[in-house]
Order: structure tokens, then sequence, then C-alpha cells
């Protein structure tokens, strides 16, 4: 068969995105494999990086570098995974890319990713930590904290924020870490178990992902496979360091496949036990069950929310019960409220205003990103009402009600108080619901917050560490407010004008058929 012009090109643009893509992975995980990298956080005794990237890095030298030259390396590093990933999402968004070769191309970068030491974050620390409180010690990890059991192997690996701060988690997630760390009892191998529950949930997310827009937005497939299984940000940040925030997203996905199916009240005990994670999945849990309860009849809706509402409250208590106790009956989100992060906007403003005012004002920013961010969720809650409600809908009102999850979790994200890499990857199993402006935010958002973190440590490189968040403080978060501001603008524009929360297109034109015909013949040719 003689390829026309415009698949070669499409066919020569493809394999430029994923040998662009395999160089940055590949230059990634040998900055990550150097003895000492800046993209390590403290390692227990005898962790050591091992594998064919450490013995690349020794065969090109790299594990000769020190100092500015080493964090250089790795910052170069970043910058080059980051930019595989924008060719590959760009070429699956063109449809130039096989929904199959994205697939692959992620589980193999997992796999690189767990063949690397611990990188980013300390965060793991915490959650053996909470596991030995409540599996070892017999305690209550939302009243007591690390600092009470010094004595613990993993005690001096804690991050100084958290080590006397008691748990921010989910009853369910830190009943599980109790369970991992009376069967696995080597601090190292601990590590590990997280990152494979992690890393499992990841993949398991790719896979609901490609499954569910296969179905529901073929043209789509690739493109949302590639936004979540590429991103350096689930990768090096999020599955690299273990971070729980991987389950929200499977339970996000999975409920969103869920409700495709009509399965409502399996959804609610699933986004109920993401809940029990993190708190983050309250949101979509919330958004459901308003939902469910505008779809039924007048007459039975207060049955319906019984029975909904029962059934998640339900599957908290059986959780929540063991730790409960009249301290912190919120189980730690009233700790976690009084939480700020590095880079979140309202951090910014907080900061400005006290710094205008002496002081004083600093709060007005804090209270006015709170109250922000509960009135986006009480219209969008109206929004899912209005389309649950509505006999005359184009599509399927179950998209209307996935984008808003993403709108919701893409809010929490950026108006909350704590502003984290890993945080992206709650909504990014949704990212090709939204339309436009949002989608574009949340990439943007995710490709800022992946070049955000190159020094793990300050006591091992305390320059580029101050210099890393300068830039943070500077840069990066000046431009996460500058797309806060532009996503909340087509927010109001779109409620003013009562557009849907989803991206249009897809149903306008009849299951999404974007008008990639010629890219979808190049991606079958592959």
């Amino acid at each position: 068969m003689i390829r026309s012009g415009p698949v070669e090109r499409s066919s020569r643009s493809s394999s430029l995105a994923i040998t662009g893509f395999l160089i940055g992975l590949t230059a990634m995980a040998t900055a990550a494999s150097v003895p000492g990298s800046p993209l390590h956080p403290l390692l227990p005794a005898g962790v050591e990086p091992r594998g064919p990237f450490a013995w690349l890095a020794r065969a090109l030298g790299a594990d000769g570098l020190h100092g500015s030259a080493l964090v250089s390396a790795g910052v170069a590093a970043v910058a080059l995974a980051t930019g595989g990933f924008l060719l590959m999402l760009r070429e699956a968004w063109r449809g130039t890319v096989s929904v199959r070769t994205v697939v692959i191309l992620a589980v193999a970068a997992h796999a690189v990713v767990l063949s690397l030491p611990l990188l980013i974050s300390r965060d793991v620390y915490s959650y053996i930590a909470y596991g030995n409180i409540a599996g070892l010690h017999h305690a209550n990890p939302y009243v007591q904290t690390p600092a009470d059991f010094r004595l613990d192997a993993v005690a001096g690996f804690v991050g100084p924020k958290w080590f006397s701060t008691p748990a921010v988690y989910g009853p369910l997630f830190t009943g599980y870490a109790s369970i991992v760390v009376r069967t696995v009892h080597a601090l190292s191998a601990q590590v590990e178990a997280f990152r494979w529950t992690v890393a499992a949930a990841s993949l398991g997310t790719v896979a609901v992902i490609a499954t569910t827009v296969r179905r529901a937005w073929p043209t789509r497939a690739a493109f949302a496979v590639a936004a979540f299984g590429l991103n350096p940000v689930v990768l090096f940040q999020t599955v690299a360091s273990g971070h729980n925030d991987l389950l929200v997203a499977l339970a996000v996905a999975g409920a969103f496949a869920l409700m495709l199916s009509r399965r409502d009240l399996l959804a609610v005990a699933v986004l109920a036990l993401g809940t029990l994670v993190k708190a983050t999945a309250a949101l979509p849990l919330v958004l459901l069950l308003v939902w469910c309860v505008a779809r039924a009849p007048a007459g039975r809706r207060l049955r319906t929310l019984l029975t909904r509402g029962g059934l998640a409250a339900a599957i908290c208590v059986v959780f929540a019960v063991p730790f409960f106790q009249l301290h912190d009956p919120t189980l730690g989100m009233l700790e976690l409220a009084g939480h700020e992060g590095w880079l979140a906007p309202s951090r910014f403003f907080r900061r400005l205003l006290d710094g205008l005012s002496g002081d004083a004002l600093g709060v007005v920013a804090r209270v006015g990103f709170a109250a922000l961010l509960v009135c986006a969720v009480v219209l969008l809650c109206r929004i899912v009402w209005r389309q649950a409600t509505r006999t005359d809908a184009r599509g399927d009102p179950v998209v209307e009600l996935g984008a808003a999850w993403a709108w919701s979790l893409l809010l929490l994200m950026m108006l909350g108080p704590v502003l984290l890499p890993w945080y992206v990857v709650w909504a990014l199993p949704l990212v090709w619901l939204l339309p436009g402006v949002p989608r574009a935010v949340l990439l943007t958002t995710s490709v800022a917050l992946a070049l955000s973190q190159w020094t793990a440590e300050p006591g091992r490189f305390p320059a580029a560490y101050d210099l890393n968040v300068l830039v943070g403080h500077y840069l990066i978060t000046p431009v996460v407010i500058g797309l806060l501001a532009w996503l909340l603008l087509d927010g109001w524009r779109r409620w003013r004008a009562g557009r849907p929360l989803h991206d249009e297109e897809g149903v306008a034109r009849g299951g999404g058929e974007q008008g990639h015909d010629r890219g979808a013949a190049a991606a079958g040719e592959r």
C-alpha cells in the first residue's frame, strides 16, 4: 500500500514524538540513578540506585558529577521528560498514535519508574509512621504523632513539617498502612510496598481510561491515556514517590466508568472508598448524590437520598469507627485545613496582603479562597441538578456529571490552601471530557508542577533548593494564578450563558468525531 503525503508526515511526527518521549524518560531515569541525585529525598541506609539506568549513569560518567553540575543535569532531565511528554500529547491529540502504542509506553514507563529509588517526596515515610502508630503501637494516629514514637526506625525519615502532625489521610488508607507495616518489616521494603501499590493503581487507572474513552469518545482515547499515563507528574512525582493520590484517581475513573454503565450504587461505593483514602474524593461523591436524587422521580427522591447517601455513610462508618475519638472527630480534616502549601495561590495572596497590611489582612485571602471554593461547589451542584432533570438534554447527562467532577477537583486543587504536583492526578482521568479552557488549564498546570521540583532535600543542595523555592514562588505560582483566573472566567461565562461543563464537540458531532480521519488512519497503520 502506498501512503499518502499527509499519512507520511503523521508517521514521521509520531515517530519523532515517541523517540522524544523515550529520550526524556531515559534522561530522567539516568539522572535519578546517580548516587546522591538531587531528585532523591532522604533514603534508608543501604538503598542505592541499581539496575540498567544506574549502569548507564556510570557508563556516561554521570556518577562523577557533583554540586551544581549534578543539579543542572537533574534540571535538564526534568525538562527533557516534560518536553517528550508534550510531544506525545500533541500527537495523541492529533490522532497520529494509536491507543495501543500509548498504553505500551505507559506500562514501560511505570516499569522504569519502579526500577528507580524513591524520588522527590518523603510522604511515604509519613504513611509508614502512621501505620506503625496504628498497627504496631495500637494507638490512634489521628491523636498521636510520629514525634511520640521517636525510637521507630522511620521516625528520622519523616519530613520535619509532618513529624509532629497527626494523620491527615482517610481511615481506609491508614488501616491499609497498618497492615503493610505488620506484614513487611524492613523500611526499604515498606517503601516499595507503597510504591507498588500506587503503581498498580496508576496502571489500573490507565486501563479504565482506555476502556472507558474508547467506548465513549474513541478519537480521544489515545489523548486521554497519554495525558494521564505518560505525564511526568504521574510518573516521577506520584508513582515514584508512592503517593496515595493515585488511589483517588482510580476511584474517580472507576466510578465514572460505572456511571456510564448506569451502576450508580456501585459508583457511590467506589467514591466512598476513595474518600476514605483521601477526602478529595468527597466532592465527586457529593455531586453524584445530587445527580442520583435529581434523576429520581419526585416522589422517590427522599428514598434515593437515603439509600445512596446511607450506603456511603455506612461504608465510611465501618472504616472510621476504629479511629473515632472526640479529640479530632474529623479524622485529620481539621488538621489538614490548617496547613498551607508553598505553591498555592492562596498563600501568595495571603503573604501579599500581610506584607501590605503588617500581617493584618492575610486571613482575608484564606477565607476568600475557601468561600470561593464553597460557592463553586454549590454552583456545580445546581448545574448537575439542572442537567439531571432536563428531558431535552443533548447527549448522555452522565458526561456532564463526569465533567462536573473534573471541574470540582480542578477547582479544589487550585483554590485549596495546599498545592502539590501529585494533586493534579485527581482530575486527570477526566481531562478528555473538559472543554478547551479547563482542559488547557489542567494540562498546563501539570506541566508547570512537573517543572516545579528538582531538588528534594535542602540539606544536601541548599543553594539549589533555595533557587527551586524562589522559582516556585515567583514563577510557577504566578503562572498558576493566571491559569486560575482564566479558569474562573471561563466557568463564569459558561454558567451565565447556560453552556455545559463538558466539551460540546463530542456531543455535537455524535460520539466525538473530531475530524481526525487522516490521523486515525495513520494511527491504524502504525
